[in-house]
């Protein structure tokens, strides 16, 4: 089994195709802070007492509340922000999958309105399968592959239909389909075409 797996959780939903997988460290900056930066913001008012408030702003709060949701069901996953110009090989953390959601997803996430509560129970729906998956995923490519194998990333994507697609970069190969077992398949093929 190859080791240091690590798997992204796209749920864009967005025909990019295979070949928007992590390769590289982040580069950019995610939108919104983390939970830790927001936290020691917060707690800076508590140090200079009543006259130095910290006020985040709105898209803040919004990013903070979507994170707090995901965190208290994911804790191996870090939440990400995607505009549609942004590189999505670039992003990725340190924990162990990545979510990356678009500005729209981000809205649905965070609205207490009850005309969204619908397309809310759906995204969280998908992303609760995805999570699922994606540790199937991470078993049976660790069970077909071995120390020599270099996995560079694997995960999953949402078409706009919201089907699931699969993709995986392994020894600068990068493959994909529409089930795990089509992907380890591919796999098998290149290691055998090598040999």
């Amino acid at each position: 089994m190859a080791n240091g797996i690590s798997g992204n959780i796209n749920q864009l939903f967005q025909n990019k195709g295979a070949g928007n997988i992590r390769t590289g460290n982040l580069t950019g900056t995610p939108r919104g802070p983390s939970k830790a930066k927001e936290e020691k913001k917060t707690s800076a008012s508590n140090l200079f007492g009543e006259s130095a408030k910290v006020e985040l702003s709105p898209d803040v709060e919004k990013y903070g509340k979507v994170v707090d949701l995901l965190q208290k069901k994911y804790d191996n996953a870090e939440v990400f922000v995607a505009g549609p110009s942004d590189d999505l090989s670039q992003i990725g953390g340190d924990l162990e999958y990545s979510i990356i959601l678009s500005e729209d997803e981000l809205n649905i996430l965070s609205s207490d309105d009850p005309r969204n509560k619908e397309a809310k129970d759906k995204l969280l729906g998908q992303i609760d399968d995805a999570m699922k998956t994606i540790s199937n995923m991470s078993d049976k490519i660790g069970a077909n592959t071995d120390e020599n194998d270099e996995i560079s990333n694997f995960g999953i994507k949402f078409d706009k239909s919201g089907k699931m697609n699969f993709f995986a970069d392994i020894n600068g190969s990068s493959f994909g389909g529409n089930s795990i077992d089509s992907i380890i398949q591919k796999l098998a093929d290149s290691k055998t075409a090598k040999a």
